[in-house]
């Protein structure tokens, strides 16, 4: 008699926050599209105010979120994939695996962008959409390492082989997002920056 189970274990980047922000408001939704329409994508977004650009930014820094190291950032992306095979036998069946992915992108929410004149309030879009497409290309990588995970999971032979494929390709995701962190300063170089130095 055959018998058929159902293997599964999480592996995420970062370690749960020990509190999220809530929800991503309508505001935030419409001010982020390019993040809310992600796929497999929880958008959360932590309250900012300030009617100044320097009211803004301290803000921003009471609240903004920790990535998983401890460090704090104006936004974080963190993901978790899922990864599935049947077993028979005793046996895993490497042709069977799936992996499912989830992200999470944290995002700061500004509920005075309507009090910030002229060109202060279009330094804050250029800094929020730069940090929005940055958090999106982290989104991108681990989207690229789930398709990347489940090819290599099934390419193995044994549940050892595909065991391995999961944790070679965690760790390679997790050196890609790191490698472009270092590279544009947490997306500083790509215009993350608020507000500039005049």
């Amino acid at each position: 008699m055959l018998t058929t189970a159902l293997f599964a274990f999480l592996l995420q980047a970062s370690a749960p926050a020990p509190a999220d922000p809530p929800p991503a408001t309508e505001r935030l939704r419409a001010a982020a599209p390019l993040a809310a329409a992600f796929p497999n994508t929880t958008l959360l977004g932590y309250e900012v105010t300030g009617r100044s650009p320097r009211s803004v930014r301290e803000s921003i820094n009471e609240s903004k979120p920790a990535d998983p190291q401890g460090q704090r950032h104006d936004a974080v992306t963190r993901w978790r994939y899922q990864p599935r095979w049947m077993g028979r036998n005793g046996q895993c069946l490497p042709e069977s695996a799936t992996v499912e992915l989830q992200i999470t992108i944290i995002l700061p929410d500004l509920a005075t962008r309507s009090a910030l004149p002229g060109r202060e309030g279009e330094a804050w879009d250029r800094y929020f959409d730069a940090l929005v497409a940055h958090e999106v290309n982290h989104a991108r990588v681990a989207q690229a390492g789930a398709e990347q995970m489940q090819v290599a999971m099934r390419a193995a032979t044994d549940c050892a082989g595909m065991q391995a494929a999961v944790q070679g390709v965690n760790s390679a995701v997790q050196a890609a997002n790191d490698q472009y962190d270092q590279q544009t300063g947490h997306g500083r170089t790509e215009g993350a920056v608020y507000p500039r130095s005049r």
